[in-house]
Order: C-alpha cells, then sequence, then structure tokens
C-alpha cells in the first residue's frame, strides 16, 4: 500500500510457501540487494532521468506550438505504454493524440483525411527496424513531403535508439529530426521518452508520474516481503503457477484504466512465455477483460469453470462519483417494477461500484486469489506507482522461473516467416 495514490488489495495472494524454497528466496533477495546498491535493472533508471524530463518538455512545447493534434505510430511496447498513458491522464488542456498500432489496411485509410499542418507525427521504433512502422511512415510519408514541402522536419519526429537503422536512415534523408531511444526494452519504455512525450502533449503531469514512480521504486528495492510489495506479488504469483493457476486475468473496471490491461499482457506475456536453460517452457497467459462489460461474457467460466486462474482488478475510485442518477419523479410510476426499484435514486457510478464489488466478492467466494489495485482516474503519481511495481514484479517473476524478462526470441520466428511471404510478392 502506498500513501500517495495506488491502493493495493487482496485476498488469496498468499507467501507462505515460499519460505519451503529457502534458496530461491534468497537468491531473489540477493539480486534486490544487488539492485539497491545501484546495479539497476534500465527501467529503474528512467525515474530519475531528468535529461529525460528536459526532452519530453521541450518537444511538447514544439508539438504544441506546431500542431492541434498529435499522431503516434507504433507497435507493441512503442504504442501500449504511451497510450495507457494518454488514455489514464490526457486533460482538456492537452492535445488529441492518436496512436496507429497495426497495419490494418482500413484503420490507415483514415490517414488520409489528416491536415498534415495541423497535425504532428511521432514515429516509435527501438530497433529502427519495425516492419509494420516502417510500413505506416513509408505509406504516409509521399503525402506528408507533398504537401509539407520543406516544412516537413517541422511537424515529424522519429524515436529510435540506433540512428544507423533504416528509420534513422530515412528520417535523415528528408531532415527528420531523431530523438533517442534508451537502452531499455520497449515494453518497459512507458517512463521514457516513449510514453512521457505523448503523454505530455495530451496534458499529464508527466513530473508527478516520475515522482510516483521513484516513491515506488524505492519499496521495490527493500528485501524485506512484507514491505516490498512487488517482491510480495511476483512471489504469489509465482506459488500460484506452481499450483496450476497460470492464467492472469486482468480485469479493468473505469474507461481511464482500459489500456491498463493491454499493457500488461504485453508485460506479462512477451516477458515470462519463455524455455529456460533446461529445456522447460514457462509462463503465465494474460487475458485482458473490461468491467462490467466481460461480467456478461466471461464471468460464468471464471466463477465455474477450471481453477487455473489468478485475478487482477484496475479499478477507479472515482468512477462511484460520477453518472446520471435514476430520477425518483421520472419513475414514479415504475417503483413496482422488479428490475427497476433497486436502481431508483442511484447513479450509474454507484451501479459501476456496486457491479465491481459484486464481482470482486463472487470471485472471492470461490476461494480464487484476487487483487485489486485502486487508482485514482487522472492521478499521475499513481499511474508512475503502478508502472514501476507491475515491472518490478515481472522481472523479480522471471527471476523465480528461471528465465530473462528482457528478450523475446520466439517472435523472431514470425517476422522471419512474414518477410518471405513478403518476398514471394503476393501472400
Amino acid at each position: 500500500m502506498s500513501n500517495l495514490g495506488i491502493l493495493i488489495e487482496d485476498a488469496g495472494f498468499a507467501t507462505d510457501g515460499i519460505q519451503n524454497q529457502a534458496e530461491l528466496l534468497k537468491l531473489i533477495k540477493g539480486r534486490i540487494k544487488n539492485w539497491s546498491k545501484g546495479n539497476l535493472p534500465p527501467f529503474m533508471t528512467l525515474a530519475t532521468d531528468k535529461n529525460c524530463l528536459k526532452t519530453v518538455q521541450k518537444w511538447r512545447k514544439k508539438i504544441c506550438k506546431r500542431a492541434e493534434k498529435l499522431i503516434v505510430f507504433g507497435i507493441g511496447g512503442s504504442s501500449l505504454g504511451g497510450e495507457m498513458l494518454v488514455n489514464g491522464l490526457k486533460t482538456k488542456v492537452g492535445l488529441p493524440v492518436k496512436f496507429y498500432d497495426n497495419v490494418d489496411p482500413d484503420t490507415l485509410s483514415n490517414l488520409a483525411k489528416v491536415n498534415w499542418r495541423k497535425t504532428f507525427l511521432l514515429v516509435v521504433s527501438k530497433s529502427g527496424g519495425t516492419a509494420e512502422t516502417l510500413s505506416q511512415l513509408l505509406t504516409t510519408l509521399p503525402t506528408i513531403q507533398n504537401r509539407l514541402g520543406s516544412d516537413i522536419h517541422q511537424h515529424v519526429a522519429v524515436i529510435t535508439q540506433n540512428p544507423r537503422s533504416d528509420l534513422g536512415r530515412i528520417a535523415k534523408l528528408f531532415g527528420i529530426p531523431i530523438i533517442d531511444h534508451p537502452a531499455v526494452g520497449g515494453r518497459f519504455s512507458a517512463l521514457s521518452v516513449v510514453g512521457l512525450i505523448p503523454a505530455a502533449v495530451a496534458g499529464a503531469d508527466v513530473a508527478g508520474l516520475l515522482k510516483g514512480a521513484n516513491s515506488m521504486q524505492k519499496k521495490c528495492l527493500l528485501a524485506d516481503m512484507d514491505k516490498n510489495p512487488a517482491l510480495k506479488g511476483a512471489t504469489s504469483q509465482y506459488l500460484m503457477a506452481q499450483q496450476k493457476k497460470n492464467i492472469s486475468v486482468y480485469m479493468s473496471y473505469g474507461q481511464k484504466l482500459d489500456r491498463v490491461a493491454a499493457w500488461q499482457s504485453q508485460l506479462l506475456g512477451e516477458s515470462l512465455g519463455k524455455i529456460d536453460n533446461m529445456g522447460r517452457s514457462h509462463g503465465l497467459t494474460p487475458v485482458a477483460a473490461r468491467g462490467v462489460t466481460d461480467q456478461h461474457s466471461q464471468l460464468q467460466l471464471y466463477l465455474d469453470g477450471p481453477n487455473d486462474k489468478q485475478f487482477t482488478l484496475f479499478y477507479d475510485p472515482k468512477s462511484c462519483k460520477r453518472g446520471n442518477t435514476v430520477s425518483k419523479r421520472f419513475t414514479k410510476k415504475l417503483k413496482k417494477l422488479e428490475s427497476v426499484t433497486p436502481l431508483i435514486g442511484r447513479s450509474t457510478g454507484q451501479l459501476f461500484r456496486a457491479e465491481f464489488l459484486g464481482t470482486r466478492d463472487a470471485l472471492i467466494n470461490r476461494d480464487l486469489p484476487v487483487r485489486t489495485l485502486n487508482i485514482a482516474s487522472g492521478n499521475s503519481v499513481a499511474f508512475g506507482e503502478m508502472i514501476i511495481l507491475l515491472e518490478s514484479e515481472i522481472v523479480i517473476l522471471a527471476e523465480l522461473l528461471g528465465v530473462d524478462a528482457y528478450d523475446q526470441p520466439a517472435v523472431e520466428d514470425s517476422k522471419i516467416r512474414a518477410r518471405v511471404y513478403l518476398a514471394q510478392g503476393n501472400p
């Protein structure tokens, strides 16, 4: 539990069994102790990177001065973190931000309507060779150049770690500025320029984000399990996976939290789905769900189906204060209707909270492991805390499983096969 923004409640996320694996626990605590001495994982260096904050502020000013909206090209970690922050923290004083995270031709057709003189384009690829992102850019760049001419560099920028990559070379050819991507994996880059520039343009309190991240990071560097929420969370999830509860359901309650489940699904799936040095496969399968919508599509399975799941609920406690109220006067003639009576005098926000509580309690009543991360809507500090907490959990969980949290070797197989189809000329 934090005193800044995020409140963690759990039922069934126990850590008692880890004491029976003393050597493993000793190894993990040793790794955390090493982190606390300054040998931090790359993602933990972001919260205190003052140069990053300066870069974000500089580009926020440039973009807001030159454009009325921001478009972001990117996929996976180059998009999900920024989407999560913009969706959760955008304000009325910020610019609209639109992410294109696919090469679906029907979606990309919307770009034909863009007024590029009033729009800024940010292209993100850590490697600089991502096929989808290059395709997005190369199919759009002719139109931008035609409409902007020599002003193209005023309305486009790229983020890449490798300026000598194909994306970097394209940028140099067209005079497009390059922003350095930090030496951190894409799915761990939400608190870098990748996520912070779109968030800042949307009006988010970036300084608050980093404040929350820094506060939680200090907790995640403690060796005491009762004081380190990431160590406790990771250990609990590891023990449940050992009990064959290896499906992780992430259900978000609150529109501003909708993209959190998508971001967390990539973080979990791509970080843990690995083969260890002994040739054994590991991983937890993420399932993203949306409350209350998916109570009507998935909850039956969760309650009466196989006991192979663990649940994390993201809840916005402020949502109960919002929404229209069912008028007592308007429903005066309807108060005898059984389905209507409980709703009279209640707001949609109150119903939303009741639905959340009912679902949470129903899961707990089935003795299923459930935890809730309460995150007040629009709270940048809480979002910063949440990001560091969940990233730290994943890295510790990877250590417990004996896999590398940062690579994704199997994904290359799909990419290689896709290139073969392209080379054939007509996939």
